[in-house]
């Protein structure tokens, strides 16, 4: 006897699997959805792939990279704000150490 048994299509991700799925991703950090976005492409690459799993792939690479842009856009207004919020810094060393050394020249003076 054959297995006639063929594979069930997949169904399009229901509308809370999909909820989830972008909640999830728009967790992620820049290197975790960098992987995932690669991962993602080297399945819709592969003729492995079943045609079923395509839709659901394409959708979650698809808003990883709207993610990832976001997250990347996220960091560099961090970085900026950061650059911008931190107290400039005068090293003030060479000025402070010169008056030292005249007080001290000038008791030698004083003493000689």
């Amino acid at each position: 006897m054959q297995n006639d048994i063929a594979p069930k299509p997949m169904e399009p991700f229901t509308l809370e699997e999909e909820r989830a799925l972008v909640e999830k991703l728009d967790t992620l950090s820049v290197a975790s959805l960098q992987s995932y976005i690669a991962s993602a492409r080297a399945a819709l690459g592969s003729k492995a792939l079943a045609a079923t799993w395509r839709p659901r792939i394409e959708l979650g690479a698809g808003h990883a990279e709207q993610a990832l842009t976001k997250a990347q856009a996220a960091a560099a207004r961090d970085a900026m704000s950061l650059a911008l919020a931190a107290p400039v810094v005068v090293s003030k060393s060479r000025k402070a150490a010169a008056p030292v050394a005249d007080e001290a020249s000038d008791q030698t003076a004083d003493e000689g």
